[in-house]
């Protein structure tokens, strides 16, 4: 068969190739085999092309060679299109490449193209002679862009010229070679006098400099807040021919930006007098990672110190309603702990009422930026959730007899940014919105009270009501208290205990964490304890003297008294509003030792007897004045032990003195 001379390979070369394929027979896997390699080439970016050697035909050409070369795939179907590609000055060479070596199958050479925006490119080339089943002779080449090794050596060898003998000589006595500096990874300048003599290539780009970096003054390298003490040590390295230790400063690059460095200097003698060689690194990435766990602790720090302060807000905030009676104390009240949070008194509270008048309940003003007709974005807002505002942030409580009540906060404080404050904020609305209708009926329940005990004796019955609804409402609390606040807590321990295992936190912030998590528990622990006084837990299925024991046996964890408590068999059936009640007068009778007894004894009995229960307490604490705290309608806590008893229908019995301690006597019928 006749072959056509290529413009890639002579005819001796082509020739050769053949004989040698033909001595080496393929079989038909050798096509599937190619398929497969120039899959490969293609999914990593691999410049390769193929050509029938005899027809010149294009059998593959990759995406990879029409970037390098800026052609189209329709230009280089044809392999003789490479004759204007490749350099005049090389093309000669190109050619001849095959005849040097005539029975080598492969062959690498470099030579330089332009390519079709004109721009001239170095390539390396390994050139293969395959063939395929058939015999068929393929000229495969894999090409690589060599232009910036090649403009590196140049740029090398045109900075040669400046590093004479002498500073050779000089490296030399530090022990560095200079084929090895210009190599270094590390930025490496040669200064005399203030003056760049010499720099590497990574000093080069490190300063983002060309031929302009040698000959330039140090005092426009340094970044001027380190100048002063960067030429202090330079002064002392000319002057005393001393190293300097490694220290930390900003150089200025050509741009104008700044770089964190290391740098060490070491004196070299030079020229009769005293040069110095800087070694510099660039410590960008280090000083941004040691920025970043600093910034990172102290989201920590924060994070757990703002999560233990909005909890220790809700628990003090829950705690206070228990002692409230009126809607407007526990108004005032919310009002006040969301300024404390937020750090505004910009905080108001709203009722919208029917008429779409909107009126101020308590704290600020009212915004201006708040529409005229207020019941339109009232009814809009959803339930206990906060709404951004252009001005500031509304949260809906809830509908109270008709009224839409609006907490607003009037401007946009920085700590209402973060995800935790606004959590908080809307769990602290939930809490109110649950209590308000409870809130409203007992006020208006103790304004009978009020009125009849200036006339008569309340009726037991309404006592007994108001205590029902009194307990209802405990009972509500201590369940959104756990369903919702607990875990939550639960949650944010677990997240917390996966930060702590983690192994590449560093010791100090995984000590910090720990005492979070600690914290955490602690929590944890109060908010339990709350749930448990807001409603014992199985006190009419464990019965009336093992919740006693059981209560008897936390307060004395807590307490700084002892107690000596004797439970009998009562051997009558209670019902659950007796034990119940019996129940919170003793717990009465201890938050009142806590409190206000200073005693270190306490006594309790409970025993039965003609069906009759009688409760027994007896401290020996600083007693009281019994005349003024009866009279003291203020005083919920004699006064309410006073009706918690009367709502059973029994009697109670104060016996005190000041300094003489506390002796309270208590009878009440048994149910059956």
């Amino acid at each position: 068969m006749h072959l056509k001379k290529s413009p890639i390979i002579s005819q001796r070369a082509l020739t050769a190739t053949r004989n040698q394929s033909y001595k080496k027979s393929s079989t038909a896997s050798l096509d599937l085999e190619r398929i497969k390699m120039r899959r490969i080439m293609d999914s990593v970016g691999v410049a390769m092309c193929s050509y029938e050697a005899e027809t010149g035909r294009c059998d593959y050409l990759s995406d990879s060679v029409l970037s390098i070369t800026g052609y189209e795939k329709e230009q280089l179907q044809d392999m003789r299109a490479w004759s204007r590609i490749v350099h005049p000055d090389d093309y000669g060479d190109f050619l001849a490449q095959d005849m040097t070596v005539p029975d080598v199958r492969e062959t690498e050479l470099e030579c330089r193209i332009i390519r079709a925006d004109g721009e001239l490119r170095w390539l390396r080339v390994r050139v293969a002679f395959p063939a395929d089943a058939s015999g068929r002779i393929f000229i495969n080449a894999i090409i690589r862009d060599a232009t910036a090794e090649k403009l590196a050596v140049q740029q090398a060898a045109a900075d040669a010229p400046r590093v004479d003998a002498e500073m050779e000589a000089a490296f030399a006595l530090e022990g560095m070679d200079l084929r090895l500096v210009e190599q270094s990874p590390d930025a490496i300048v040669f200064h005399q006098d203030y003056r760049v003599e010499y720099a590497n290539p990574a000093a080069k780009a490190l300063f983002g400099a060309d031929k302009k970096l040698t000959e330039a003054r140090i005092f426009g390298m340094i970044h001027p807040n380190d100048l002063d003490r960067a030429l202090s040590r330079l002064s002392k390295v000319y002057r005393d021919a001393s190293t300097s230790a490694p220290v930390e400063q900003r150089i200025v690059r050509m741009d104008g930006s700044f770089v964190d460095v290391e740098v060490i200097t070491g004196p070299v003698p030079y020229k009769g007098g005293v040069a110095a060689i800087s070694v510099l690194r660039d410590i960008t990435e280090r000083k941004q990672a040691e920025r970043h766990r600093l910034e990172t602790e102290s989201l920590v720090r924060e994070t757990g110190e703002l999560y233990v302060r909005l909890q220790n807000s809700l628990d003090v905030f829950s705690s206070a309603l228990f002692g409230m009676v009126k809607v407007s104390e526990m108004e005032d009240r919310l009002i006040q702990v969301v300024q404390e949070v937020l750090r505004t008194d910009k905080v108001s509270l709203l009722e919208v009422r029917p008429d779409r008048r909107s009126v101020l309940r308590g704290g600020a003003r009212i915004p201006r930026w708040l529409t005229m007709a207020p019941r339109e974005w009232s009814a809009d807002l959803p339930l206990c959730r906060v709404v951004d505002r252009t001005e500031g942030y509304l949260i809906r409580i809830g509908d109270i007899r008709r009224s839409a009540y609006v907490l607003c906060v009037g401007e946009r404080p920085e700590p209402l940014r973060l995800e935790q404050v606004r959590i908080w904020l809307e769990t602290i609305c939930r809490y109110v919105s649950v209590l308000y209708d409870n809130f409203l009926v007992i006020e208006d329940l103790t304004r009978e009270v009020e009125s009849a005990s200036t006339q008569a004796a309340v009726p037991s019955r309404l006592l007994r009501l108001l205590f029902k609804l009194n307990e209802h409402e405990r009972k509500r609390f201590a369940q959104d208290l756990h369903d919702s606040v607990l875990q939550e807590q639960i949650v944010w321990y677990r997240k917390a205990e996966q930060m702590i295992a983690d192994p590449t936190l560093d010791p100090d912030t995984r000590g910090k964490l720990q005492a979070i998590a600690e914290g955490m528990l602690d929590v944890m622990y109060q908010i339990r304890m709350t749930c448990i006084d807001l409603r014992p837990p199985m006190l009419k299925e464990a019965g009336l003297a093992s919740s006693l024991a059981s209560l008897f046996e936390l307060t004395q964890l807590r307490a700084d008294y002892a107690i000596d408590y004797q439970l009998g068999d009562i051997g009558h059936t209670l019902c659950e509003d007796q034990m119940l009640g019996i129940y919170r007068v003793v717990q009465e009778l201890l938050a009142n030792a806590s409190k206000h007894s200073r005693a270190t004894r306490v006594k309790v009995s409970l025993a039965a007897s003609a069906g009759l229960i009688q409760l027994h307490y007896e401290d020996n604490g600083v007693g009281m004045d019994i005349e003024k705290a009866e009279s003291a309608f203020a005083s919920m806590g004699v006064y309410g032990m006073k009706e918690r008893v009367h709502s059973m229908s029994g009697q109670i019995v104060f016996r005190s003195a000041p300094n003489d301690g506390l002796s309270i006597s208590i009878r009440i019928p048994a149910a059956g």
